[in-house]
């Protein structure tokens, strides 16, 4: 994986697919706190909260692949912003199966 155009280099291209991930994990394990505290205190929204942290959570490696294919495209690399693509895609498809 090298990319080479520009100031877009491969530690950026790290950085970019590590606060991603690490983002939605944050942002997962906050709703999932959130909402198994006001469930446990007996709030009616706890288990609306812990259903968006675990959709959240499942999101994550989509938005992943959305920023490699976005990355790969940058860099230059448009064989594998295609094959991202496609994983993309089936990963869309496997909502529906």
């Amino acid at each position: 994986m090298a990319i080479k155009t520009g100031s877009f280099k491969d530690k950026h291209f790290a950085r970019l697919i590590q606060r991603t991930l690490l983002g939605g994990v944050f942002i997962c394990l906050a709703l999932i706190v959130t909402g198994a505290s006001l469930g446990a205190a007996g709030h009616p929204s706890g288990p609306a909260l812990l259903r968006y942290g675990l959709l959240v959570l499942v999101l994550t490696p989509a938005a992943r692949v959305i920023m490699l294919v976005y990355g790969y495209w940058r860099g230059g690399e448009y064989y594998f912003a295609l094959a991202s693509l496609v994983v993309l895609a089936l990963l869309a498809s496997s909502l529906f199966v």
